[in-house]
């Protein structure tokens, strides 16, 4: 099996403790490696004068070794799964993006909020601009206590296209080894779209079935907003994690998070998988998939 790099920002914060977990859960399932990656945030320019060189060495080699002994402490443990450390400096978000390039990762892990305080689960500015800029999925971590949850939630508008985010699902399903909830709210003034939206169910529950993907399929008629019954929905089946989609702009390489993704992402106790459309998991998926899933693409328009 083909070996994905997993890439994990470290802060020393127990949500990046958790982060480092769920990416040995990811590696035992894709033969993967962990790289632990701690950025020393450059000084201002005022701290930069008083700065020396040997304060800077001194310091680096002091977030070499307290990131050495996190990972053994962590890591150790799984002699199976292989890892590396990287200390560097600059702009967090920045050097975040810049090394899951230069490695070709796979998937970025980490901590959903910049702070080493347990109490704040605020979505941190660094971690906000990874996922709305990251060209890789992004999984976004607050805790363990949903490690061992082997479900997806997947959330869908089945007013638009979904055939992109179908096959991510059932790309990552089967990479993982893992089941998937299909999930979508109707409300109650557009109740005469029900048949429609329950016979799109039935065809997307016989497309993971024919991929041999565990599925599930779920709608429900609800006035309240998207976000809220997506974490309804999540608490309700314990997910093991909850996939979103960020937007795309004008251009491949610009993005953003719209108000039901970063809403969920802020306010979720479980892990939120971020994807980008149209870039994939660095990984080719088979042409005739392709084919079955998605031929004609117009397949789960309305009509």
């Amino acid at each position: 099996m083909i070996s994905r790099r997993i890439l994990v920002p470290v802060n020393f914060s127990a949500q990046s403790d958790a982060a480092l977990k769920y990416a040995i859960k990811m590696a035992s399932a894709v033969n993967g490696i962990i790289t632990c990656l701690y950025v020393n945030e450059e000084p201002d320019f005022i701290t930069g004068q008083f700065l020396t060189k040997e304060i800077s060495d001194r310091i680096r080699r002091l977030a070499q070794d307290t990131l050495s002994a996190k990972a053994n402490e962590i890591l150790n443990d799984h002699h199976s799964i292989p890892y590396e450390i990287i200390v560097t400096k600059g702009n967090v978000h920045k050097k975040v993006r810049e090394k899951a390039k230069d490695l070709n990762a796979s998937f970025i892990i980490m901590a959903k909020s910049d702070s080493a305080d347990l109490e704040d689960l605020e979505l941190g500015s660094n971690t906000l601009s990874v996922i709305a800029k990251a060209q890789i999925p992004v999984l976004t971590v607050n805790s363990t206590n949903h490690l061992e949850n082997n479900k997806i939630l997947l959330p869908l508008d089945l007013s638009k296209l979904v055939e992109i985010k179908l096959l991510k699902a059932i790309e990552l399903a089967k990479m993982f080894g893992i089941e998937v909830s299909v999930f979508t709210v109707l409300r109650s003034d557009c109740i005469d779209l029900k048949p429609k939206y329950q016979k799109r169910l039935i065809d997307i529950h016989q497309l993971f079935n024919n991929e041999d993907v565990t599925c599930s399929t779920e709608l429900r008629v609800s006035e309240d907003s998207f976000s809220i019954e997506i974490l309804r929905q999540a608490r309700k089946m314990d997910a093991g994690m909850i996939m979103m989609m960020t937007q795309q702009e004008t251009r491949i390489t610009d993005f953003f998070l719209g108000s039901t993704v970063h809403q969920i992402i802020n306010n979720s106790e479980f892990p939120v998988l971020s994807i980008i459309p149209n870039i994939g998991t660095n990984e080719t998926s088979n042409s005739s998939a392709w084919g079955d899933l998605l031929n004609p693409i117009t397949l789960f328009q309305m009509h």
